[in-house]
This record gives C-alpha cells, structure tokens and sequence, in this order.
C-alpha cells in the first residue's frame, strides 16, 4: 500500500504514483487549539477522516505572540477565532522592543504546540509528513504589535523606531530558529512557512528584504538539512509580489493560484520547478469575519447536486495535472471553510479516479 509520505516524495521527484497528492488545512480548530492532548487529537481525527497527503498543523495565529505574553480570550464557540481574540498585544511601545527575551520551550504555549506535533507524529509514524505552522519573524512582530488588521504598527516600528525594531527583530528570529529545531526534535518532516505578500507590499520592497526576506531564508537555511519536505505559503498580494518568495529554498509554494490578480498553476510552472500547491478555489468570495459566508464557504466543492459538484471537481484536477506537470499537490490557495468539509470526500474519491484513469492510460500506451 502507497503511504501519503511516498506521495509526496514521488511529487518532489516529479512523478506520480497511484494518484496525484492531495491536501487541504481549515478551519482552525478554535475551540481545542491551546490544549495539546485535545488539538493533537482533533489534528489526527481530521487527517483521518480526509486522508490528504499532509498534515499543515493548523495552530491559532497568535500562539508565538501568547508565548511572549500576548494577553488573548478563550474560544466560546467553533467559528470564535483564537487569532481575533487578542485583549492586550504584547508589544504597544516601540522601545518594549528592547525588553523581551527568548521564551522558553519547556512551559507555556511553545510547550503546547511542541507536546501536540509530538503527538501527532507519534501517532502515524512517518506514513504521512507533518508540517508545523511557522510564520517570517517579520509577521509574528505584526501579529505582537496589531495584528493582521493594523500591519502599519509594525511597518511604523521599522521606519521610525529601527534601533528598538531590529532588537526585537533578533529576538525574534532567534526564537523561530530555537522553536523550528524543537519541532524537528519532536519529528516534524519540515515546515509550513506563511509569508504575507501583502504584508510586504505595505512595507515596500527595500524594507522587505532588510526585515523579511534576509531572515526568512536564513531560517530555512538553519533547517533544510534536517528536513525533507518544507512548503511557502505565499498569502494575499498579487502575482508581482508572489514573485520575490521564488528564491527561497523551500520545495513547494503555494498561493491562491485561483484568484484574480494572481499567478495560474500554468504561470508559475514557467518561473519556478519546484511542487506547485493549487489547482482549487478555497474561496470564491472569502470572509474571515461574516459568519453566513464562513458557514455557505462557497468554493470549488459547492453545490447542491453531488454529481455535478463532482465533475466540476475533477475538470479542475485535471486541468491542474495538465498546467503545472507531474510536481504537484491538488490543493486550494489557503484556508478552507467549515462549509467544504462535507466535500472532502468526494474531493477524495475524484483523485482515486483521476488517479486510475491516468494509471489505466500509462499502461494502455505502454
């Protein structure tokens, strides 16, 4: 039997196996994810109920801000978002850039989102890769200073207040690096890397590649020996900006291939040899705050009639294989809503498919 491991080592070698590798992440699991027995376990349910390929581990976006005492409320219900729940950030002075220290790793939430990769890792035993969430040190100081509705607070430090900034900047960085190696100790197979084009468009490209782009690759640099399969997620911007993330030396990237404005799968197969992650509208019109279109998540696997759902399903796939070549994962460009999860099975069953039609045809022109 072909584990999801040796799929995506045949992605990363460009080939196939028996089908195409699929993944999807989302949504967050909000009322679980700072307990580490219970985000371990609704971590292994999903990946067992779905069957992708690999485990993007889907950790609250604050837990490095709540490791250096980001002060946020408990989830009171499914669609609560931990990372909307900041009461008080951690950083509201530039000069407390100066005062913090590398946390620990043995208590408080690095503890937690470790014990629960752990966890995770222990229970499938290398027959599917995990990927713990990391994001640029460059976001995490957004995400300590504002959040992802005031990035301007955090682009202010680094134009006004750089002496205090690239302090809290090292910091920073060297706690990624520190919590990237913990990670690995505990078996992760390389890293999920969430980078902000927007983020980076706000800061211009200069700035950029002083406070993001420099660290970004040192980071992975610092890893990718110990590591087999590490992925970007380059989110928001446009196709412009996903172009200054092509350098990195991750193995795959992934983007809302789907979305206006953007780089198709067919694109960035001209600009980039490495595994590409798309081919599916995550979000045909996404809101991260709207409770009515979080729940309808209309998306490539909307619809009302399972067979026409289907189709459109596997016309998709089958373009993507077409665009982007035998390097690549069936994937949207970002976070799925709780509306899609009654389709990933039949997302599932269109891959078995497509993946013996394609088997039945290798064999009938060989």
């Amino acid at each position: 039997m072909i584990t999801h491991t040796q799929r995506i080592k045949a992605a990363l070698e460009g080939k196939i196996l028996d089908r195409p590798a699929f993944a999807a992440w989302g949504p967050h699991m909000n009322l679980v994810d700072r307990n580490a027995k219970d985000f371990a376990r609704a971590t292994i349910d999903y990946q067992n109920s779905y069957h992708f390929d690999f485990i993007k581990v889907m950790p609250n976006g604050m837990y490095f801000p709540e490791a250096f005492g980001q002060k946020l409320k408990d989830a009171e219900y499914v669609l609560d978002e931990t990372c909307w729940n900041t009461q008080v950030y951690r950083i509201n002075d530039p000069h407390e850039w100066a005062k913090i220290k590398v946390p620990s790793m043995k208590e408080g939430a690095f503890a937690r989102e470790i014990e629960a990769v752990k966890r995770i890792v222990d229970y499938f035993q290398g027959d599917v890769p995990v990927l713990p969430t990391v994001f640029s040190p460059f976001i995490w100081m957004g995400e300590m200073t504002g959040g992802f509705n005031r990035k301007d607070v955090i682009v202010s430090h680094f134009k006004y207040s750089e002496k205090y900034a690239k302090i809290g900047l090292e910091i920073v960085n060297e706690t990624n690096e520190i919590l990237m190696e913990e990670f690995i100790k505990a078996g992760a197979d390389g890293f999920f890397f969430g980078y902000q084009a927007g983020m980076a468009e706000l800061m211009g490209k200069e700035m950029f590649e002083e406070y993001g782009r420099k660290y970004d690759i040192a980071n992975i640099e610092k890893i990718k020996d110990k590591t087999w399969f590490n992925l970007a997620h380059i989110c928001h911007g446009n196709a412009e900006l996903s172009e200054w993330f092509l350098d990195y030396p991750v193995d795959a990237f992934n983007w809302a291939d789907q979305h206006p404005g953007q780089h198709s799968l067919k694109e960035m197969r001209a600009l980039t040899d490495r595994v590409l992650v798309g081919g599916l509208n995550h979000s045909d019109n996404g809101s991260y705050t709207d409770l009515s279109v979080i729940v309808k998540s209309p998306s490539d696997l909307s619809g009302s009639n399972r067979e026409t759902v289907k189709a459109h399903i596997k016309k998709k796939v089958q373009q993507a294989i077409k665009d982007a070549g035998p390097k690549v994962i069936i994937s949207g460009g970002c976070l799925w809503g709780i509306g899609s999860l009654p389709r990933f099975p039949l997302w599932e069953e269109v891959m078995e498919e497509v993946g013996a039609e394609m088997n039945a045809e290798a064999s009938y022109t060989g």
